[in-house]
């Protein structure tokens, strides 16, 4: 059977991760997130689908971040009334991410003369209509297609998702991997690789990039925090809300307990990243195996004597000018907004602090700026100096770099068990470079079909 894949989101770009397989009896989306860039949120954002929502079957999606989430409400807005499947920890982080958007997408809204992307009742209406499914249940969505959610290893419930004929249940498949874990987070488990994969729907971030480092990271991150204590300095880390923020409290705990490095003030200066914490410990099913027998065993795995929780803003202010080496973690992870906004135009100045870039920048952000080497930047109108140490850590990016996608398409291709069914790859949610890259890599070492849609672009399947 003929079936298409329309490529609406995070083809020809990172973000805005939006696919659409039509079979002809169901209609099916794979994510929905936000288009963000420069800002926050892109002028896209507001733009009618290219499809009709109430014509949508149901909606999986793939894990919570915002450029796979982030315009679900819109889409529930504009008529979407089948259900949608994630993991639960999945849909547990979901509904915390989806209100903080809320509210940023309405200071852009106001600053633009649009309407509210979405408001508090559409994100209600989203949640009534979310569902959330253990990995390897098979869950039937309609049209004769069945379901199976496999861990992507990326963030808590990040999952592949695989879908078969449900009457053909050895037939080939189609997989949608949504981003994909390189390893590198202390709290979860390695990325699962599912079989009889046929069509492969496949992420590229870092697709024409290598991390040396990444076997390091522990130990960079060290030296960073014993500079800081020399030099009487700050480490600001802007870290993304879900999962960087958790794992690198993890480590900078490890450290401390372990007496590796000084003991200062360690400030989490992000509300939201407080919620979504808590939403990680709700879901203890989700971490590694070894993380779950320290949990069960007592272990406060986020908890230590120099974390602080900050509130309000005029708490942040103050702490930020607290004397002494100290560390700061706050939103966003791009610098296109969040609190780090103002802790980056005191800090940046100051030779004694670091700013420590810790994931992926997307083009035309500050951060993207800053580890371009900028020494002059604008903040809220502003002209600041750069004159303190910036630096970059992708050894805990929560995405699989260039040599892991290959492998990781080359597995699927080619498992264990034998039998592969590949027939081609779709390298999506990648910067032009890095999918272009990492197509060639796939056809040249794998002889794998492999093309990087643009975005409007479809494909005739046989599924």
């Amino acid at each position: 059977m003929q079936s298409t894949i329309y490529f609406y989101g995070g083809a020809g770009s990172v973000t805005g991760s939006n696919f659409l397989l039509d079979t002809g009896e169901v209609k099916i989306a794979v994510d929905c997130g936000l288009f963000q860039g420069k800002h926050s949120f892109e002028n896209t954002n507001w733009d009618p689908f290219p499809y009709n929502p109430a014509e949508v079957s149901v909606l999986i999606n793939t894990h919570a971040h915002i450029d796979h989430i982030g315009r679900i409400p819109k889409l529930v807005k504009d008529g979407f009334r089948g259900p949608i499947i994630s993991t639960e920890a999945t849909r547990a982080l979901a509904e915390p991410l989806l209100l903080d958007a809320m509210e940023l997408a309405a200071r852009t809204a106001e600053r633009l003369g649009k309407e509210p992307l979405y408001t508090e009742k559409d994100i209600a209406q989203a949640m009534r209509q979310w569902k959330g499914i253990p990995y390897h249940q098979l869950e039937d969505v309609g049209g004769g297609v069945t379901l199976e959610l496999f861990d992507a290893g990326h963030i808590l419930g990040s999952a592949i998702a695989v879908l078969s004929r449900k009457a053909q249940p050895d037939s080939s498949k189609v997989a949608f991997t949504g981003d994909l874990g390189g390893g590198n987070s202390p709290l979860l488990a390695k990325t699962e690789v599912p079989g009889d994969i046929a069509h492969l729907v496949v992420e590229s971030v870092y697709g024409d990039r290598v991390r040396q480092e990444d076997a390091h990271r522990r130990d960079i991150l060290e030296n960073h925090i014993e500079n800081v204590a020399a030099k009487g300095g700050t480490l600001l880390i802007p870290a993304f809300s879900t999962e960087r923020t958790q794992d690198l409290l993890f480590e900078i705990r490890s450290l401390f307990l372990e007496k590796r490095v000084p003991s200062m003030p360690v400030y989490l200066d992000s509300p939201l990243a407080q919620k979504i914490t808590a939403a990680y410990l709700a879901h203890p099913q989700y971490f590694s195996d070894e993380m779950q027998k320290r949990i069960a065993g007592g272990e406060h795995i986020f908890d230590f004597p120099e974390l602080q929780f900050v509130e309000g803003a005029a708490e942040s202010e103050n702490m930020r000018n607290k004397p002494g080496p100290k560390i700061i973690l706050a939103g966003s992870g791009m610098s296109n907004g969040g609190r780090v906004v103002a802790h980056e135009a005191a800090l940046l100045p100051d030779e004694h602090s670091t700013l420590l870039i810790v994931g992926y920048q997307s083009a035309g952000s500050l951060g993207r700026k800053l580890i371009e080497g900028a020494k002059k930047v604008e903040i809220r109108g502003e002209e600041v100096a750069v004159r303190c140490t910036v630096a970059a850590m992708y050894g805990y990016s929560a995405h699989m770099d260039s040599e892991q996608l290959l492998e990781f398409v080359n597995s699927v291709a080619n498992p264990p068990q034998g039998g592969g069914v590949l027939e081609q790859a779709f390298v999506v949610m990648g910067e032009p470079a890095a999918s272009g890259f990492l197509v060639q890599r796939v056809r040249d070492y794998l002889g794998v079909k492999a093309t990087a849609p643009e975005a409007g672009d479809s494909a005739i399947i046989n599924f």
